[in-house]
């Protein structure tokens, strides 16, 4: 069993809502303002699958790309890998995207061709900033 990785954000809402939220909660409905959150979050995300089963299946037809639905790790022995080969890869993730800290931005800019990232992406902050700018 995979553990599910959290990231914490912060949500405005306006009072009236919030009310709403914790009346809900209090009559048991929900166990806690989050599993209301996490349960409407989840509820819209299922509402718009199709948007996303459609990139899922535009992005998985592309040769010569990483392309994922979950978490990827990318390091200094697979980008040397394309290196050696002559080739660029694109990155497309919909999770978390960790490139690690052995990777430069001689590396990555050598070896990535493009950089899409839904969700967490972390990594040395030159290589990020780099990626980031990437279309």
């Amino acid at each position: 069993m995979t553990e599910k990785q959290y990231e914490k954000i912060t949500v405005n809402l306006p009072a009236v809502d919030l009310g709403k939220i914790d009346y809900l909660v209090e009559q048991g409905f929900y166990n806690t303002r989050t599993e209301f959150i996490r349960t409407s979050i989840k509820n819209e995300i299922d509402k718009n699958a199709y948007a996303i089963d459609t990139v899922i299946q535009e992005e998985g037809k592309k040769k010569g790309s990483f392309f994922v639905i979950g978490v990827i790790n990318i390091d200094r022995k697979t980008l040397t890998k394309y290196l050696k080969q002559n080739k660029k890869v694109s990155i497309f993730a919909i999770g978390m995207c960790f490139i690690s800290k052995d990777v430069d931005v001689n590396l990555a800019s050598k070896t990535i061709n493009s950089f899409k990232v839904y969700g967490i992406k972390k990594g040395p902050k030159d290589v990020m900033e780099y990626l980031t700018k990437m279309k």
